[in-house]
């Protein structure tokens, strides 16, 4: 029956996916940083994609030689022309396919070689006449404009029969899309102190940062063609990287991480195997105490052992299935640990079941050994036997191990309640898994210890079920009394009461220490820890220790920090590893920041009249009618005035899209050009024929016309144009190559132009009626810490709140990273109310079972202990607070009963003084929670080090491993010591 739900559960593993998208991982879908993260992509378009390198000279010196300049630009053109192309040649994909770029520009490539516009033509040409370093120079100073005196002393230098290519006909420093590349310390890397305020440091800046941008969708079917470029892309780079003999080169692609998680996904269950595997070996050795007597392949449990493993395998299996029925997608850490997780506590039970009936078979061996003469040839008895020995079992140590399960169960429920999804699923399939596998070991696997038993008692061999030829029969002697009993119809053996265990009847007896068993050598220990605890100086040790460890915990929890670096999800030997460190090393700035201003948003209204000066007041920093605290201006006082230790923006440009609208539709100004139909006249930076042309056509807008304002009924259709306009040499105000993304019309995203894509004319609605949303854009400063990128987080929010207050404007932040930090606004909060939640869930389930409230508060404040103290190790060994090491305390709490649940349910059932119940509880427990408990899990947990991903060493293996070691030492050492005092508190002082 149990196999036919095995199976009807486990059918649901043909439905198995496995998720390796970041997001979906370990971001909840109701936070409000995703809600914001879905609507920026819908009214703006989602961030882009993009793929960075970072450039380091092997000899460690400047990025400001030729040599090395030169380099770079080969470098990154091998990442820009990387094609793609399918096996079978039907589709090719580039750069130039995929890339973010404005009306009439190349793709989006951000890069400080980009003052040769990245073409190596160019560079060898200020080459040629040694004007490479002058003219990079030069650039640094006046990124905006041409380098007009280089290029007369170029002209005035060139050799017979050379010229000028017309892309570099006035020595451009604007790059090859139209864009100024002023954000020096985005684009270079290791530069030394102060060079934000003095450009000249730039030149020993050790890095080149180059970034590739490309249009992202909501629509995943339209990202595949940028993924199957960004895997080429990677391929590419590892060649590269690996064959280059001048720089140190560090990557990553959009789809990086992804691949990264997916890969780890399919290599990581070998661990989970070898572990089943020892638990097998161990099962079967450890059950004999690892004598090898000539009776071992009869009384070993290898066939039990391996059912055993199993039935956990199956209860695993049902878990997933279940889920997978319902549509829930797999994680990597559900995949490992789970079945790791479900082996740990499974074993334990299986161990404590198997210790348990050695025990009862061994006391019932000693009280009637009459019993055991002649079994093979008296079925009966054997069955009748095996009845007892089963059933007195699992009455003595089935309770422990129900009520174990039941707290561990109800406590990772509440790990469920944790909105991040991998949490949350991990939490839910634990608690499943922890109740199936009960319900199957109670079932499936204690009808196969008694089939195992009957065996054992019929002399046969395990795995081969033959009997022994040396086992001799002990055939009764014929008479009437042996005719009576295989005749009667009662039973040989009485049900009586569970009695004590072996260990308890040979405490009552003498133990010597010579005895050649094994057993009784153990049992000595037993009395003897026992015995060294009933002595109050002693005791006073012990509490002392425990208190004062208590208090350092405390301590050291205080202190503790907070995060989940991506490296840590990484493969081992990844290449993102070395990414990840280039980064904290490297790179100045972090991502960019956007504040946003959205109509309807708050108390914001439902149209901007743009056109009023006493809304533009708001928007704007050049004109005398602009706020002192307008929006641009608060910006680029954060950006550039502000501690950025505080603020967390980098210093740098700051854009104000009114101002260069403004000075787009400026009739004096070369940037707004229409043709005789209205239609708008892109720029093409590098076509001088063409550039002398279109300054003849008209401006868009009269040159009586002053601006501001702008004509209303010109607004859209010339706001359209500026949108979507390049930036060149002859204009700079282009907001397609500066706000690209940053502007919403109607509530959509401006729509991708390109060649195909008609032109704006005036006096038309352009691209829609109204602009409803538009960002400000700042760069956030570099985070190498976890705690930095919180702060930052936190500060922003901050500071949309201040200006929100300040203009009467309500502005809400958003940047890509925030999705995975908004948890860490109330981390300590959640660790509080979870833990608290699965604490007393403990404290319930306990006191319902016990019947006892002071017994159950010991267990629920011993658990209590372990936490603190798993708490206060997490610093020393590195781990962080995060939804992770939350649900992995919830799942300490609920181990913790392991620990504690057994010894305090005998002790409460102990007569006599304090030392005298501790004694007992001991000599009953310590035996099984050592070797049934303790030495299982750390098996298990030790293959855990073999796990490619630094999550698992540190938030499963390391966690995992203190639950245990401050497991056993609140349980066999401090409970003991705890409640005897408690009960012979008067005669302790």
């Amino acid at each position: 029956m149990v196999l036919v739900v095995v199976a009807i559960c486990a059918a649901g593993l043909h439905n198995i996916d496995i998720e390796t998208d970041p997001i979906k991982l370990w971001v909840s879908t109701s936070s409000t940083s995703y809600q914001q993260r879905q609507h920026y992509g819908d009214i703006f378009n989602p961030f882009y994609r993009a793929e960075q390198t970072i450039l380091v000279p092997k000899d460690g010196g400047s990025i400001y030689r030729s040599s090395i300049l030169k380099e770079s630009i080969r470098v990154q053109n091998v990442a820009a022309n990387v094609t793609y192309t399918s096996d079978d040649g039907s589709e090719t994909i580039t750069l130039e396919d995929i890339c973010w770029k404005a009306t009439g520009t190349g793709c989006t490539i951000n890069t400080i070689t980009q003052y040769f516009q990245n073409s190596m033509e160019h560079f060898e040409f200020y080459e040629k006449y040694g004007l490479e370093l002058e003219h990079f120079s030069n650039c640094l100073y006046a990124p905006t404009t041409s380098d007009v005196a280089l290029c007369t002393e170029l002209k005035n230098a060139l050799e017979d029969g050379d010229e000028l290519p017309s892309t570099m006909s006035d020595c451009p420093c604007l790059s090859a899309f139209g864009s100024p590349m002023n954000l020096y310390n985005t684009y270079l890397g290791g530069f030394p102190d102060g060079a934000e305020s003095n450009y000249t440091l730039f030149l020993e800046s050790g890095a080149f940062v180059a970034s590739y941008l490309n249009y992202n969708y909501a629509d995943d079917d339209k990202n595949e063609p940028a993924i199957k470029w960004e895997r080429e892309f990677i391929k590419t780079m590892k060649a590269e990287t690996a064959s280059n003999t001048v720089f140190n080169i560090y990557f990553y692609a959009e789809i990086s991480v992804q691949d990264e998680v997916d890969a780890e996904s399919s290599n990581g269950m070998g661990p989970v195997a070898l572990s089943y595997c020892l638990m097998i070996i161990y099962i079967s050795l450890g059950i004999n105490r690892f004598k090898f007597s000539r009776d071992f392949f009869i009384t070993s449990k290898i066939v039990a052992g391996f059912c055993g493993v199993m039935s956990i395998v199956c209860g695993v299996a049902s878990t997933i299935g279940i889920y997978m029925w319902f549509g829930v997608k797999l994680q990597l850490i559900i995949m490992e640990v789970v079945p790791f997780l479900s082996l740990a506590i499974g074993v334990d039970n299986i161990f404590l079941l198997i210790h348990a009936m050695t025990e009862k078979e061994e006391a019932l061996r000693r009280e009637q050994p009459s019993l055991f003469i002649g079994l093979e040839h008296n079925p009966k008895a054997i069955e009748e036997i095996t009845s007892t020995i089963v059933s007195e079992s699992l009455a003595y140590i089935g309770p422990s191990i129900f009520m174990a399960s039941a707290a561990e169960s109800v406590a990772f429920a509440f790990g469920s309640i944790s909105p991040m999804p991998v949490v949350l699923w991990f939490a839910a399939m634990a608690c499943c898994a922890v109740a199936i596998n009960f319900c199957f070991q109670m079932t499936m696997f204690l009808s196969i210890l008694t089939l195992d038993k009957r065996r054992e008692l019929r002399g046969q061999y395990d795995i081969i079920f033959k009997r022994a030829s040396s086992v001799k029969s002990q055939v009764p002697p014929a008479g009437p009394e042996t005719d009576r009993m295989q005749q009667s119809s009662q039973p040989l053996v009485s049900m009586q009461q569970p009695t004590t265990p072996a260990v308890e009847r040979a405490s009552q007896t003498p133990v010597s220490v010579e005895t050649s068993s094994l057993t009784a050598m153990l049992d000595y220990c037993v009395d003897v820890y026992a015995w060294v605890l009933t002595f109050k100086i002693v005791k006073l040790i012990v509490l002392l220790a425990f208190l004062a460890c208590t208090l350092l915990s405390i301590y050291s929890m205080e202190t503790l920090d907070q995060g989940l670096p991506q490296k840590e999800a990484m493969p081992s030997d990844s290449y993102m590893i070395e990414y990840f460190n280039a980064l904290d090393v490297y790179l100045a700035t972090g991502v960019p920041v956007y504040f946003i201003v959205e109509t309807g948003y708050e108390r914001n209204p439902d149209e901007w009249s743009l056109n009023d000066e006493s809304v533009e007041t708001l928007f704007c920093k050049s004109k005398d009618i602009c706020g002192t605290y307008s929006i641009p201006n608060v910006m680029n006082a954060l950006a550039n005035y502000g501690d950025k230790t505080v603020t967390h923006i980098s210093p740098g440009t700051t854009y104000s899209w009114m101002d260069d609208f403004w000075g787009f539709v400026n009739p004096d100004s070369e940037c707004c050009r229409v043709d005789s139909e209205g239609a708008y006249v892109p720029i093409e930076t590098g076509n001088d024929t063409y550039t002398t042309l279109r300054g003849e056509d008209d401006t868009c807008l009269a040159s009586s016309v002053t601006v501001p304002p702008v004509p209303e009924d010109h607004y859209m259709s010339l706001f359209s144009m500026f949108a979507t306009a390049s930036a060149g040499t002859s204009c700079s105000y282009g907001g397609g190559s500066i706000y690209r993304g940053q502007f919403s019309i109607d509530t959509d995203p401006i729509p991708v132009v390109n060649s195909s894509t008609a032109a704006v004319t005036l006096n038309s609605s352009g691209y829609g009626d109204e602009i409803t949303a538009w960002s400000y854009m700042v760069t956030g400063t570099s985070n190498p810490t976890q705690q930095r990128y919180i702060d930052s987080y936190k500060q922003n929010l901050r500071a949309a709140e201040w200006i929100s207050e300040k203009t009467g404007v309500d502005i809400w932040v958003y940047s890509l990273t925030y999705v995975y930090f908004e948890q860490y606004l109330t981390v300590v909060d959640d660790a509080y109310k979870l833990i608290g939640l699965a604490l007393a869930a403990i404290f319930v389930v306990t006191t319902l079972y016990l019947g006892n409230v002071f017994y159950s508060l010991v267990i629920a404040l011993t658990a209590t202990n372990i936490v603190v103290y798993v708490l206060g190790l997490m610093q020393p060994l590195d781990i962080m607070l995060n939804g992770l090491s939350i649900v992995n305390l919830i799942i300490a709490a609920g181990i913790a009963v392991e620990f504690c649940g057994h010894f305090v349910r005998f002790f409460a059932k102990a007569r006599g003084s304090g030392d005298d119940r501790a004694k007992a509880a001991l000599r009953q427990v310590l035996t099984s929670v050592l070797f049934g408990i303790t030495i299982t899990k750390v098996i298990g947990l030790s293959v855990l080090t073999l796990a490619d991903s630094r999550v698992f060493k540190k938030y499963y293996f390391r966690m995992y491993m203190v639950v245990v070691l401050c497991g056993v030492l609140n349980g066999m050492v401090l409970l003991p010591v705890l409640l005897s005092t408690i009960i012979d508190v008067k005669n302790f002082f």
